[in-house]
């Protein structure tokens, strides 16, 4: 909206001032804290002080007769030493219902997606263990960010870095052929470091259930604990891939490290930057020199046993992304990976990027609480809450909402107890409620009236004259903007903060009104036309997040 207003506004004075296009990229629409200071303000009259040697008052007032023939304007004043204040006009906000309910569900977003491409990594959790809320948080994070890139016209990868290389798979093996083991011979010694958990006891039963002779046939145990390795994986892979669909969660790319090694990606990688004169021997180690590019020192890619370090394969994943072309790559990131960012950054832009190609957004932990006690997890001991476990008990929609509720760089703290709350006092209910009711009224203006909200139909809008419905469709027409903001600052949690706004305005308005009029219907299809308004931007925003539009409650 308020690019758009811009634009017009640009147009309009370089007409009449042609210097306005010298400084159109400094020129700054903003919405006045206090309704009496208009619907916007605009700093272009002292922006323009030196070019035209006025004094700015005297520009805004010239601005002001300019601006006032726009049909967007019911009035402009100006303020202090040259401020202009600009009041939306009647027809404008007609205009803001009709482009609403013209494109629903997508309501301001971009259509085509022309700023480029996008490749954002998440999840990413090691196929060694069902996901915990942390992976559920980082979900939400990557899918809702995703979303709104997309919204604002990029066109984005969602990539699934499968950790199915190194010394947790071993791990993995392991603990499997140990619990499988011990099926017949209860000493059977396990693991001291190895992963517990039922989850471990179920994918050995089935191992003894339907491959016992395969496994006991092998000659090597080596071989034998690399085959429960192999298919404990795949079906834990298998798990994380279903638990997340139900979430409302899909990827695009699933990205085994185990072929970057096979498919000699780490050497490829390591060759480049051993070109560009980047890599050096050490203590008959092999270093990379990231602290040319902003790194506290250099780093280790190659062991002095010849065994490759987690960083080389790290560095080899993003050169390989950085090939496919993508404009930028977002990972989300656990906040204990805080410190590796600076060095991986650094090894990134040895490949030559731009110095903001790669970006993270971190998460931090998620505490969980019922009945006024935090409920302890013990990822060691496999004592822990899943992902699915919490969807089963509260429901996906409050999971991904209380998920949002902060910024993911703050630790959350998930109250079991309100989320199962059928109050306003639980915020996913109570913004799933403003959608219900909306859709009650429709139900019962088509009982009682015959007429149906449902369908396309005009509406007099001028007759919305009451100051909650004047500043119920300024919140409608700003939305497009605050999730732009959200997407471009990589703040999905805003979304259920422009939702909650917007379904409090909404509970005000249902509260204070009436919407099926007996004794005038011109009235009634004014507000219930805005009421369609209000449910299509409560969709767009839930479509967004992944939230489910409620039509009863």
């Amino acid at each position: 909206m308020k690019q758009e207003l811009k634009e017009k506004i640009l147009t309009t004075l370089e007409k009449e001032i042609p210097q306005v296009k010298e400084i159109a990229d400094k020129i700054k629409i903003d919405i006045p804290k206090e309704d009496k200071f208009g619907d916007l303000s605009i700093n272009v009259a002292f922006l323009l002080t030196k070019t035209l040697k006025k004094k700015p008052l005297d520009i805004a007032n010239q601005i002001k007769e300019i601006l006032e023939k726009l049909p967007e304007f019911s009035k402009v004043e100006v303020a202090g030493a040259g401020f202009i204040n600009l009041f939306l006009s009647q027809e404008y906000y007609k205009k803001v219902l009709q482009t609403i309910l013209k494109e629903k569900d997508r309501y301001g977003a971009v259509r085509e997606k022309n700023l480029g491409r996008v490749n954002v990594e998440f999840v990413s959790a090691n196929p060694t263990g069902p996901l915990h809320l942390g992976h559920g948080r980082g979900a939400v994070v990557g899918n809702v960010q995703s979303n709104l890139f997309e919204y604002i016209g990029y066109a984005v990868d969602r990539e699934f870095y499968i950790n199915d290389a190194g010394n947790q798979i071993k791990k993995l093996g392991e603990s499997v052929y140990a619990r499988f083991r011990q099926i017949e011979e209860p000493d059977y010694p396990f693991p001291e470091d190895g992963y517990h958990g039922e989850y471990i006891k179920e994918i050995a039963q089935h191992l003894y259930k339907y491959e016992r002779e395969k496994i006991l046939s092998f000659v090597d145990e080596q071989q034998a604990i690399d085959f429960c390795a192999e298919f404990a994986k795949e079906m834990l892979l298998e798990r994380i891939k279903n638990d997340l669909k139900e979430f409302g969660v899909e990827f695009d790319i699933w990205f085994s490290e185990k072929k970057l090694y096979t498919s000699g990606k780490v050497d490829e990688a390591i060759n480049f930057l051993k070109e560009k004169g980047l890599i050096y021997e050490k203590e008959g180690a092999v270093w990379v020199k990231t602290s040319l590019y902003g790194d506290d020192k250099d780093r280790v890619i190659i062991k002095s046993d010849g065994s490759y370090t987690y960083f080389a394969a790290d560095i080899a994943y993003h050169y390989d992304k950085f090939q496919r072309g993508y404009d930028f790559a977002l990972n989300v990131w656990g906040a204990d990976h805080h410190g590796y960012f600076p060095r991986l950054k650094a090894a990134v832009k040895a490949f030559g990027v731009p110095d903001d190609w790669l970006r993270v957004i971190f998460i931090q932990l998620v505490k969980l609480f019922k009945e006024g006690k935090e409920v302890k997890m013990s990822k060691r001991a496999g004592e822990f809450v899943t992902l699915k476990d919490l969807i089963n008990e509260v429901g996906k929609d409050a999971v991904i909402y209380f998920f949002l509720t902060k910024d993911s760089n703050t630790h959350l703290n998930f109250d079991i107890d309100l989320a199962l709350k059928k109050s306003s006092e639980n915020p996913v209910y109570y913004v799933q409620y403003a959608h219900a009711r909306i859709c009650s009224v429709f139900r019962e203006a088509k009982e009682r009236f015959g007429f149906d909200p449902e369908t396309d139909f005009e509406a007099d809008i001028s007759l919305l004259k009451e100051e909650t419905e004047r500043a119920l469709i300024k919140d409608l027409a700003f939305i497009p903007d605050l999730i732009r903001e959200a997407a471009v600052k990589q703040q999905p949690h805003k979304l259920t903060q422009i939702t909650y706004e917007l379904a409090s305005q909404f509970h005000y308005y249902y509260n204070n009104f009436k919407f099926l009029i007996d004794d005038d219907e011109n009235l009634m299809r004014a507000r219930l036309y805005l009421l369609k308004a209000v449910r299509e931007a409560l969709r767009t925003l839930f479509k967004l997040m992944g939230i489910t539009p409620v039509e009863r409650m």
